[in-house]
């Protein structure tokens, strides 16, 4: 019996000792998350820009149903057949209604949770216009919540020429096709600190034979036919721009039954 039991426990250290011996590949080690642009929130906040960091610090703060105040931006020095754009600085601000008409007011007015529409008033204006805060004061003082802004980039094209045209040949000699592009923007603003709920765009085309330009108030018709296509299709895209502005931003009582919104 005793020789039985020093057997077994040879057998048991033996077998011990050759297990101990065998090897295990450790894993390798993690992938380095900063390969992928992943940075501890301490080291995200020493990369990120300072001016990148004031933009993503801004909140929402409107409150809905929202007032709306509407504003027309051109570029420095604007005029067209109609009026000339207010302000000096880096942009100018065109409050003629040129093409736009009392049925595009009524569209944005009639979108849900917008309680009232107000065109920008050039009285309400500094004469230097350097950022949006000039406009968002002026905003403020008609007492709405959200500043819509938009512009049109229009520019006249030969039909042979990809090159935007600096001067258009008028008179029945001239028998050439001309194209007008006309690109429609649009941005939604909080008017207490511009943070921007969202974006919109529309791009229309108008072609026109020269030799119909006899003067240069037909050629502004020209000019006007493809802004107010634009601006049509403007503010549809803008409709659905609003309507996620609204179920991401609104808040409203349930017994409304307003879909969508949280």
């Amino acid at each position: 019996m005793r020789h039985y039991l020093a057997a077994l426990t040879l057998i048991v250290i033996t077998t011990f000792f050759q297990t101990g011996c065998s090897h295990y590949a450790v894993p390798g080690p993690a992938a380095q998350m900063r390969a992928f642009g992943v940075v501890s929130p301490s080291e995200r906040e020493k990369l990120t820009d300072h001016q990148i960091k004031q933009e993503l610090s801004r909140k929402p703060l409107a409150t809905f149903p929202a007032n709306l105040c509407v504003a027309r931006v051109q570029g420095v020095g604007y005029r067209n057949w109609y009026g000339s754009a207010y302000g000096r600085g880096a942009y100018s601000v065109f409050t003629a209604r040129d093409v736009e008409t009392d049925a595009h007011l009524k569209k944005l007015a009639s979108m849900p949770m917008v309680q009232s529409v107000a065109p920008m008033n050039r009285l309400l204006l500094p004469a230097e216009l350097n950022s949006d805060k000039e406009l968002r004061r002026a905003a403020a003082k008609l007492h709405t919540q959200i500043l819509l802004i938009y512009t049109f980039d229009t520019d006249y094209y030969d039909e042979n020429s990809a090159t935007p045209l600096d001067v258009v040949t008028l008179g029945f000699g001239s028998h050439k096709k001309v194209r007008i592009t006309c690109t429609a923007s649009a941005a939604l603003l909080d008017v207490r600190n511009g943070y921007l709920y969202g974006v919109a765009e529309a791009t229309a085309q108008h072609e026109q034979n020269t030799s119909s330009w006899n003067n240069q108030e037909k050629v502004d018709e020209s000019r006007r036919h493809a802004e107010a296509e634009a601006l049509d299709q403007l503010i549809n895209e803008l409709a659905m721009t609003w309507s996620g502005v609204v179920n991401t931003y609104a808040t409203v009582p349930a017994a409304t039954g307003y879909p969508g919104v949280r």
